[in-house]
């Protein structure tokens, strides 16, 4: 499910009292979501163009092994590949393999190096070297934290928001404004009707 969408559920708490003023009975109920008008053009409009759309695709809400990721996530690629040393490649399909395997709690465990190096593009014999050398870019821009767990230096991940790395990078001055990649990076949050965590001008 990608951020930014209509949850497939909403959980919601009610509370029925019971004749004599006894103690509220909580219970969880499912919402089905509500679809706008936008979402039944869309989907209408893609009907149209592919009868069979419906069955060639998917549905999060009736299908297992899909993850949240947001709709900024390009923006924040093509960001991470712009400050990635030229010598040390790009750090951004490493950070993207990791969101792949994050549940919602944003905690990635890992167990295998060799699995993630392969799974992020790395498939020759120093390929989980170069892994290695991708995930120090992306600590030390601050998109994500390590903790070593027994003998693996990597043994756990935490991603952090996007949003406050980002205007951490920019309050070091590491993001120019001639790149226009802020400027873009806000445009999508209009696109998507979404807001920012953070929303500085900075001073000239």
């Amino acid at each position: 499910m990608v951020a930014g969408s209509t949850p497939a559920t909403v959980p919601t708490l009610t509370t029925k009292r019971r004749k004599g003023g006894s103690m509220a009975k909580m219970s969880a109920m499912k919402v089905k979501p509500k679809f706008g008008r936008a979402d039944v053009r869309r989907r209408n409009l893609r009907d149209a163009y592919w009868p069979d759309a419906a069955a060639a695709t998917w549905d999060v809400k009736t299908e297992k092994g899909w993850c949240t990721v947001p709709r900024t996530m390009p923006r924040v690629m093509t960001l991470i590949n712009l400050l990635t040393p030229k010598d040390a490649g790009d750090a951004a399909r490493v950070y993207f393999e990791l969101w792949c395997r994050a549940f919602d709690g944003t905690f990635v465990e890992l167990s295998d190096e060799d699995e993630h190096a392969f799974a992020s593009g790395y498939t020759t014999d120093r390929g989980t070297r170069s892994w290695r050398e991708r995930m120090k870019v992306l600590i030390d821009l601050g998109f994500i934290r390590v903790k070593r767990v027994g003998t693996k230096e990597y043994g756990a991940i935490l991603l952090l928001h996007p949003d406050d790395v980002v205007e951490k990078l920019r309050a070091k001055d590491k993001i120019p404004e001639g790149w226009g990649w802020h400027s873009a990076y806000m445009k999508r949050f209009g696109e998507i009707g979404a807001k920012p965590r953070h929303h500085t001008v900075k001073s000239r």
